[in-house]
């Protein structure tokens, strides 16, 4: 799970309206635990803290828990492509931790090591985390994510349904895995949302094609973040562009030179996910199957992205563009402040 905490920015402002202001911040989620009382007495001056990838019935049991504390007012669940849930509880709500069981990792924000804190980590490790340290989220979260819109999240959530109903852990497994990609490459939902939106409306087997269109896609990005295309060979094997597959197993091949039952195990998975997307786009394909097609290069990314989850993890690679147009700007800037000089 990833943690951000802060305060929820509820206050009035001139001309708002406060009904709608409440309606938008707590009463537009598909569960919630509010205690009203609470909340009138305390609006709008609310504390929050949001948990990235909770599992429904864990959230029910920490509400049922703090119930008798008098500074808890509820939980909700959050909906980011819903612009408020957006606006709120995310985009002025910076990450703080990563929590995975007893392993913790406190962010820091493009390099900027300077608001680290030990003390921080000393008070965690007091409340029984055994593994802390520090972790980099790169450009996401600030003004160089192009991310952070409703658009994006919804094909997040599309993506989040289809996995739900395919996934053995359903909505515990599509939220895991949901986060897991959003730490590899938030680029990956472009392709991802794609799939899942035209699969919910696909009707013929045109639209259906252009859907395993959308999954191969995918796999050529996922290639792309994992191993970056090269001229160099593997054997006899291309790694270039167009050889997504080959690059996919190489990079598991870099992973498991030493496991090689593994490695055929895992490549044989590859291949058989790459040739039923392309079986897609040529055959007529029964929707089940297409969607099953979907969740296995799902599954298939949880797999390769376990052999090497910290190495993985790049928070600038996502935000290449924005960081070169960025730096294009400042450099214009710079000849242009030179010349008028």
């Amino acid at each position: 799970m990833k943690l951000s905490i802060g305060d929820v920015l509820v206050g009035l402002e001139r001309g708002q309206d406060p009904e709608a202001l409440f309606k938008a911040a707590f009463a537009n989620s598909e569960w919630g635990y509010v205690y009203e009382k609470r909340l009138f007495d305390g609006f709008p001056t609310v504390f929050g803290m949001v948990f990235e990838n909770m599992p429904t019935a864990l959230a029910e049991e920490l509400s049922e828990a703090l119930f008798e504390h008098d500074g808890f007012i509820g939980a909700i669940s959050i909906h980011l492509e819903f612009p408020p849930h957006l606006a709120l509880y995310r985009l002025s709500l910076p990450p703080h931790y990563r929590l995975e069981g007893m392993k913790l990792r406190c962010f820091y924000s493009m390099g900027n090591q300077d608001g680290c804190d030990p003390s921080d980590l000393e008070d965690m490790q007091g409340l029984g985390y055994d593994d802390t340290g520090f972790e980099d989220t790169g450009a996401s979260r600030t003004i160089l994510d192009d991310f952070d819109t409703p658009r994006h999240f919804e094909r997040v959530a599309a993506f989040r349904n289809l996995l739900t109903h395919w996934l053995p852990g359903g909505e515990d497994d599509s939220y895991q895995l949901t986060m897991m990609l959003e730490d590899l490459s938030p680029k990956l939902f472009n392709a991802l949302g794609a799939a899942a939106e035209r699969l919910a409306s696909a009707e013929n087997e045109e639209e259906l094609a252009q859907v395993a269109v959308s999954g191969r896609r995918y796999l050529e990005q996922l290639a792309d973040a994992l191993f970056p295309p090269t001229d160099a060979l593997r054997g006899k094997r291309k790694l270039n562009k167009q050889a997504y597959r080959n690059r996919l197993w190489a990079f598991a091949e870099d992973h498991l030179h030493d496991d090689p039952k593994r490695l055929s195990s895992i490549g044989k998975e590859v291949d058989r996910v790459v040739e039923e997307l392309n079986a897609g786009l040529h055959a007529d394909q029964p929707k089940d199957r297409v969607a099953r097609s979907i969740a296995d290069a799902a599954l298939l990314t949880a797999t390769l992205l376990a052999l090497d989850p910290n190495t993985i993890r790049n928070g600038y690679l996502a935000y290449m563009d924005s960081l070169r147009t960025f730096v294009g700007e400042l450099a214009a800037q710079s000849r242009a402040a030179n010349q008028s000089v």
